[in-house]
């Protein structure tokens, strides 16, 4: 006979869409003994909704649950630098830890885009501007506002507008490398945990326009639209974060993600 546990509630009242009550209640409608609906109520335990294009926001939540189970560094609070932000929620890799308490500068050059952060996430830092390795003034690409095709790349705009018929609105706008932002807004309370680049193509200057031995993340996470699985070790930005002792710790596609060497959980690296 199969063994069932039950909770003091009726199975077809509505509890207010609490999720392990909506979980056990399909658990017990589907016939399942007690060791499977264990199993699904501590699975919700890590159950994330993710707010990023591609899922990196959970996938950094991962990184510090076995940061916690294997280094014993357990992670709870801190800020990111969110380069090429585009959205406060949507396509947000730092959304998820925002509404946790963290703090976010967020950077896009987008024309708007800091009215639009500065609405739902005035508690965080919000910067209208681009960054590269050398400080001035250069021409912004602007196919919508937002757009996942915006760029500073004059080469990725011409695709852009090939691919999708749009002619881009030119801007000028103002570039300042990472250093010096960080120099002016970091938060003097909290460690560095993430660097999130999205900058369609330009993300090697933009870690150039970085000093980490100043400002170093735990986590740093690029997109880059020109790698393929073999030759990944000879990518310039791989190079480069390995010249300052990050590891390559999985590959997001087309994320890379990095962690500093002292957290990585490999390691024989």
């Amino acid at each position: 006979m199969m063994n069932l546990i039950l909770l003091p509630c009726e199975i077809g009242s509505n509890q207010g869409g609490n999720p392990a009550m909506s979980a056990f209640k399909k658990a017990i409608l589907s016939g399942l003994d007690k060791t499977q609906i264990l199993d699904r109520l501590r699975g919700l335990k890590y159950k994330s909704e993710s707010h990023s294009q591609f899922g990196e926001d959970v996938h950094i939540e991962g990184y510090y649950r076995r940061l916690k189970h294997e280094l014993s560094v357990e992670v709870n609070d801190g800020y990111i630098v969110d380069i090429g932000a585009f959205s406060p929620i949507m396509h947000s890799n730092s959304y998820n830890f925002f509404k946790r308490g963290w703090k976010s500068i967020n950077i896009d050059p987008t024309p708007g885009t800091k009215n639009r952060f500065d609405r739902i996430r005035s508690s965080d830092i919000n910067l209208e501007l681009a960054v590269a390795s050398v400080e001035g003034v250069s021409t912004f690409y602007v196919f919508g506002r937002p757009s996942v095709w915006n760029t500073m790349s004059e080469t990725a705009a011409q695709v852009a507008e090939e691919l999708t018929g749009i002619r881009p609105e030119k801007v000028p706008v103002q570039i300042r490398r990472l250093d010096s932002i960080l120099d002016e807004f970091a938060p003097k309370d909290k460690k560095f945990e993430i660097l999130s680049i999205d900058a369609e193509g330009l993300d090697e200057d933009i870690l150039k326009s970085s000093n980490f031995s100043k400002y170093r993340p735990r986590i740093v996470l690029v997109e880059v639209h020109s790698a393929e699985l073999n030759n990944i070790s000879q990518h310039p930005v791989v190079s480069l974060m390995y010249s300052e002792k990050y590891v390559l710790h999985s590959w997001i596609n087309p994320n890379f993600m990095f962690v500093d060497a002292e957290y990585s959980l490999h390691r024989d690296i």
